[in-house]
Formats: structure tokens, C-alpha cells, sequence
């Protein structure tokens, strides 16, 4: 099936108030710098880019939950029933409909869709309806724009956009350092990596809208005068656990994880 967008999906946006513009506008930017989009529609809670063999990189862009390489469809339920069969012609199984109305004008409802498209795929593919455990899902999203339909779901990281709640410094010393970074920028914050020795960040780049630089200190003295009082963030856990001869406030997100815990939090990541 050949795919002509892109349905991309944002969540804890919807709970920030008067400032979900800001953290909108915030997102947007992000999109742009880190997959490299930049004609961005934004419709009804849900961000329409055009299609790219590069999707992967949305994966990268913290506050997304997911999206789906979709198709565009004219409200027309005799054109969605046809390219919704074309869709699914050549799978075998069962299959469910998630439809969602969002333009309350068009004229049938979310069940009526569901009943009324699901009797025509089964009518004219080897396809089964299956509400549960299903083998395949078609999802028709309606709005002003038009009607979406998708068969995927590629989930992204959520949690907010980075760069909307300041700057941390973040102590790389291991790996342990980078997904304890990768945590902050989930929250909304740009980091600054720092450390003692040279260490690889990459990682921490892939997820940042932000050019990275690690700045490395010849002792903790020199580190202590960079810092002052700000924030610190640590890759510490419970078996790890010291101080550091620093005036600044150290955060240790990951002190209650065990190893193997990180380990697979950071193949997530590494995906």
C-alpha cells in the first residue's frame, strides 16, 4: 500500500492548560529539527505531516505516543469502503475497525461505521471480523481534512516535549549516565552533558532538538565552579550510591533500578 501521510498522535499536551500552545509550538519544533519534517498540519489534536520513508525518526521525538503511516481518503463513505478494501485484499484472518468521528458532519456515526464497513471488508475480502485478538486493525480517523485510514500503530516514548522545562546538567559516566538523561528529556528538559573523561553521547544527540556538546572537567573542583548550585542529574542506582564533592543538587532518577531494569529501558531506546 502506498501511503501519502503521516497521522501523529500527542498525549499529556492535552492536560497543559492555558500553556498547550506553548507546548504545541514546542513540539512542532521538534518534529522539525530531529526528523526533519517541516509542513506540519495540525487537526483536531492529531499533527498531519506528509508521508516519508524516514518515519522512524518521529520515534525519536519525545511527547509523541504514537502515529501511522496512513492514507487520505475524500469523506465519501463509497471511497473509504473501496480503499479500505484495497488496504486489506491481499491479508488473511480476522480484523477489527477503530473508527473515530471527529467532524460530527459526516453522516454516519462511529458504530455505524464500524457495522456498515466491517459487513462490506468481509464481503469482499478473506478477511473475518474479530473483536478481540484480532489479526489485523483498520483504523478510520474522520475530520475537517478528511477521512484517514491506517492498519499500523507505531508507538513513540510520549511524556513532553524536550525543552519545555529549562535546562539540567547531566554527569555522563556510564551508560546508566545516558538513560538517566534520556528521562529528563522525556520531562521536558534540555540537558547539558558533563564528565570527567571522554564519553560517546550519541544516544542522548538522537533524542535531542538541540546540538549536544560534552564538556569535560580535569577534576570535580573545576566541574564544582561550572555548576554552583544548580541542578545535577545523576545515572546512580541503590548499589552505586555516593556523593559527589559538589555544591550543586544532585537527582538520581534511577535509584531505585536495578541493572538488568536499565539495561532493557536502554535497548528500548537503542531500538
Amino acid at each position: 500500500m502506498v501511503y501519502d501521510c503521516l497521522l501523529l498522535r500527542y498525549g499529556e499536551i492535552f492536560l497543559k492548560g492555558q500553556n498547550k500552545g506553548f507546548f504545541e509550538r514546542k513540539l512542532l519544533d521538534n518534529i522539525r529539527k530531529i526528523a526533519g519534517i517541516t509542513k506540519i498540519k495540525n487537526v483536531r489534536g492529531r499533527l498531519i505531516v506528509d508521508y516519508s520513508s524516514e518515519h522512524q525518526k518521529l520515534k525519536q521525538v519525545f511527547g509523541l505516543v504514537s502515529y501511522s503511516p496512513a492514507l487520505l481518503v475524500e469523506k465519501d463513505f463509497e471511497k473509504i469502503k473501496e480503499k479500505a478494501v484495497a488496504m486489506l485484499k491481499e491479508k488473511k484472518g480476522t480484523f477489527k475497525i477503530e473508527p473515530k468521528r471527529a467532524d460530527k458532519r459526516f453522516p454516519l456515526t462511529s458504530p455505524e461505521i464500524n457495522i456498515q464497513l466491517g459487513k462490506y471488508i468481509e464481503a469482499h475480502t478473506s478477511l473475518t471480523f474479530k473483536g478481540e485478538g484480532y489479526d489485523y486493525l483498520l483504523g478510520v480517523e474522520i475530520n475537517q481534512e478528511g477521512a484517514y485510514l491506517f492498519t499500523e500503530v507505531v508507538n513513540c516514548f510520549g511524556g513532553l516535549p524536550t525543552g519545555v522545562e529549562g535546562k539540567v546538567a547531566l554527569l555522563v559516566e556510564d551508560e546508566a549516565s545516558l538513560l538517566a538523561g534520556l528521562m529528563f528529556m522525556k520531562r521536558g528538559c534540555d540537558i547539558i552533558p558533563i564528565s570527567l573523561k571522554e564519553k560517546d553521547i550519541s544516544l542522548l544527540q538522537k533524542f535531542s532538538p538541540i546540538a549536544l556538546k560534552l564538556q569535560v572537567f580535569k577534576d570535580f573542583k573545576e566541574m564544582d565552579k561550572f555548576l554552583g548550585e544548580g541542578i545535577l542529574v545523576s545515572g546512580q542506582n541503590l548499589s552505586q550510591l555516593k556523593e559527589y564533592p559538589l555544591k550543586a543538587t544532585v537527582l538520581r532518577p534511577l535509584v531505585a533500578f536495578w541493572k538488568e531494569e536499565i539495561r532493557e529501558e536502554l535497548k528500548r531506546f537503542n531500538s
